[in-house]
């Protein structure tokens, strides 16, 4: 597949997703911002929180596909995901899943975060979450 086929069909599934504004590369880029932000301390609050999780499903869709998988275009962007989840899942609780949530990223709970996370996950699910001060 040419060049100009994987982007297109990044496109054309982003589109179809809602997300046509949206670029392989942007996902990735907001992904690993996350993630950094996450590892300072999540300041915002859970629904902030699962709003910008999201970006992390539709990069999933995104890697679903076998042809963008597989494409040597994206190996770096792949490689980059890669390294931002093992940095997630080294922020999470271990032992720790929500029934909500899409995938292992969204169904694991942040071991430290600002306060209005940290309150959410007490009072909804009864799992302490230790406060990062501002």
């Amino acid at each position: 597949m040419i060049i100009e086929d994987i982007f297109e069909l990044c496109s054309t599934i982003l589109t179809k997703l809602g997300f046509g504004n949206e670029t392989f590369n942007s996902l990735v880029q907001k992904w690993v911002f996350f993630v950094d932000e996450c590892q300072d301390g999540y300041r915002w609050g859970y629904s902030e929180y699962r709003n910008e999780i999201r970006v992390r499903g539709l990069i999933e869709q995104l890697l679903n596909d076998s042809a963008i998988s597989n494409s040597k275009d994206f190996k770096t962007l792949r490689e980059r995901v890669i390294l931002a989840d093992k940095k997630f899942k080294d922020l999470l609780q271990p032992d720790i899943a929500l029934v909500e949530g899409e995938g292992w990223w969204g169904s694991g709970v942040l071991m430290y975060a600002g306060e209005d996370y940290s309150c959410y996950m007490k009072e909804a699910h009864g799992v302490l979450v230790e406060v990062v001060q501002s």
